[in-house]
């Protein structure tokens, strides 16, 4: 079982051989949470909410990757922090593709603050609609060490006005900032 931990669709199968083989998967399963849809978002945020097996289990999650394939798709990343936030509380790599482009609500902003302990932040795909929210994105971890910015594109003379100081824009963690065309 060791050999699977990153095979998803392995672990899932394990789980349902027997009760003995059902712990070990499932730890692996919740260690890090990928979610491609809103749908499977709200369908686990539905079991945390009902079972509190799951909310135990998400309550020791080390990671979680949103990755949204359609851009034009409702966003993913706007209901995230809302549903499932509560939950992490030991979230410490946080990976968002594609899911950052579309306008985010303000209540996105208030509630990414319950992630407090993440310490690797990566963004790629379509950028926020201005420098702030962005700012506002790297500012709501205080633990930050690590920032991934893949893809990330501003007209500088629509968003210049909107950029602070540097020195709010850099948490007092921040220690590596990497950028990629990718």
């Amino acid at each position: 079982l060791d050999n699977t931990k990153d095979d998803t669709q392995t672990l899932h199968a394990c789980c349902l051989v027997c009760v003995a083989w059902h712990t070990y998967p499932i730890d692996y399963l919740y260690t890090t949470i990928r979610l491609r849809r809103r749908s499977n978002l709200h369908r686990l945020a539905r079991a945390a909410n009902i079972y509190p097996a799951v909310r135990g289990r998400l309550a020791l999650a080390q990671s979680v990757i949103l990755k949204q394939h359609d851009e034009r798709a409702p966003g993913i990343a706007n209901v995230f922090p809302l549903v499932l936030g509560p939950h992490l509380h030991n979230v410490q790599d946080l990976a968002l593709h594609n899911c950052i482009g579309q306008p985010l609500h303000p209540s996105f902003f208030v509630k990414l603050r319950q992630l407090k302990d993440v310490k690797h932040l990566y963004l790629s795909g379509p950028h926020p609609q201005n420098l702030a929210d962005f700012q506002r994105i790297v500012c709501a971890f205080p633990q930050l060490e690590e920032l991934d910015i893949a893809g990330l594109q501003w007209s500088t003379s629509r968003n210049a006005s909107q950029l602070t100081p540097p020195r709010v824009l850099n948490p007092p963690q921040l220690s590596c900032i990497r950028v990629s065309d990718d």
